[in-house]
């Protein structure tokens, strides 16, 4: 039986939300701006399917233009950060941005290279009280019959939707990342600038 992984699973659906221009996402229903995406996100899949598999770098390309605009990643990082956002310098914030960016970025590619023609559904849409953010709950099947459930957190930002954070299989991966974090800087007995030029985030709830 297929182990459902992170990287397999949530990257791929991370990636199904940001995967082509959103110039009208902001007045579009968010149920409707995922499907829309996700759907063009796996044609793309399957139609490249052959040059990804013979070269790796397609996938990168594809990261780098097509998810990486959408993800939220000074808000995602300073959730992560938590209490030691407060405590760090901006020249410390920056380094922790782009050093969880780049983690990010390395575990979707290898996300979406075990990609293997996984179905979704969408649940109903509960609009919240503040339009500008939205959360949109969906199921993914694996070719094993599991249904893994995904809930992401989405907040305008201009004329687009952005990711500030997600749950995968009723685990929260902003808290913990959050907690894998602070027990890096303990481990680097409070020192912020070792702690973050350290941290690899997994979405593990062990961090293993």
């Amino acid at each position: 039986m297929k182990r459902i992984l992170f990287p397999a699973v949530t990257a791929l659906t991370l990636s199904s939300l940001f995967s082509i221009s959103t110039a009208f996402a902001a007045v579009e229903p968010a149920p409707v701006f995922v499907k829309r995406i996700s759907d063009a996100l796996i044609t793309r899949l399957v139609n490249e399917r052959g040059s990804y598999k013979k070269n790796p770098a397609v996938l990168n390309d594809i990261v780098q233009q097509n998810i990486e605009p959408y993800i939220d990643f000074d808000g995602f990082s300073r959730g992560v950060m938590g209490p030691f956002y407060r405590q760090a310098t901006p020249q410390q914030r920056t380094a922790f941005a782009q050093t969880f960016k780049q983690s990010l970025i390395r575990t979707y590619s290898k996300g979406l290279a075990s990609y293997d023609n996984e179905s979704y559904t969408i649940r109903p849409f509960v609009e919240g009280k503040d339009p500008s953010k939205a959360v949109v709950n969906m199921d993914f099947k694996t070719d094993t019959g599991t249904i893994v459930p995904v809930a992401y957190q989405l907040i305008q930002s201009g004329d687009s939707w952005k990711l500030r954070n997600l749950q995968l299989n009723g685990i929260d991966i902003g808290l913990t990342f959050r907690n894998q974090f602070a027990t890096a800087v303990q481990t680097n007995k409070n020192n912020l600038d070792l702690a973050i030029k350290n941290f690899i985030p997994s979405a593990n709830a062990s961090g293993q």
